[in-house]
């Protein structure tokens, strides 16, 4: 990835933050012939460790392979930055953005027992913003049919890299007036990204 040091994202806890706020990623990987699979699945990073699943029915996972790495791409909040915003001319657009892109070796969870229990661990922290969680208690047969319909995996993180294009190579009034445009849109998505400009820019 692409990344200036003054957009770099490399802080741990940061990264952590970015990757348990934004939990439906990427994974990309390449098949025998060299051709790169894309699939949107859901991870959580624990312990050096990517948990994720695909359905079987997949190919994707096939590619899984001993000593070849994948890529997972997280990405936080983003949005188009007008240069209407800035103090002065001239000015072009741009995108401001969060990502990180995460490498690793992958390799499968065939064990029944930890399959149902990286299951139910998703579960419980997707569900736990609830006020009353479900709970994931199946019956056996419903449950047993379920995970045979999954491919459970987990990701060795080898390497990370994280970008933060929030503005840092602007002046202080123009980030100000890019933060401020992006809070008068009335999208959630450009009030997050404006939130993470103003906390860089103290």
């Amino acid at each position: 990835m692409y990344t200036p040091k003054h957009f770099a994202l490399d802080d741990p806890a940061q990264q952590q933050a970015l990757m348990a706020g934004n939990p439906f990623a990427r994974l990309i990987t390449v098949d025998g012939d060299g051709l790169p699979h894309a699939s949107h699945l859901p991870f959580l990073s624990m312990d050096g460790l990517l948990d994720g699943h695909m359905a079987k029915a997949n190919p994707q996972w096939r590619h899984f392979q001993p000593g070849r790495e994948v890529l997972v791409i997280f990405s936080g909040p983003h949005g188009y930055i007008s240069p209407s915003w800035y103090s002065g001319e001239p000015n072009v657009p741009t995108w401001n953005y969060v990502a990180l892109h995460v490498y690793g070796r992958p390799r499968l969870v065939e064990d029944a027992a930890r399959k149902k229990a990286r299951q139910a661990h998703l579960v419980e922290v997707m569900e736990s913003r609830f006020s009353e969680p479900w709970v994931m208690e199946l019956p056996e047969k419903y449950e047993q049919g379920m995970l045979a319909g999954i491919v459970t995996f987990e990701i060795e993180i080898t390497r990370m890299e994280g970008k933060a294009k929030l503005g840092q190579n602007r002046k202080p009034v123009d980030q100000q007036g890019a933060i401020a445009g992006l809070r008068a849109t009335g999208q959630a998505e450009d009030a997050a990204l404006a939130d993470l400009m103003a906390a860089q820019l103290g």
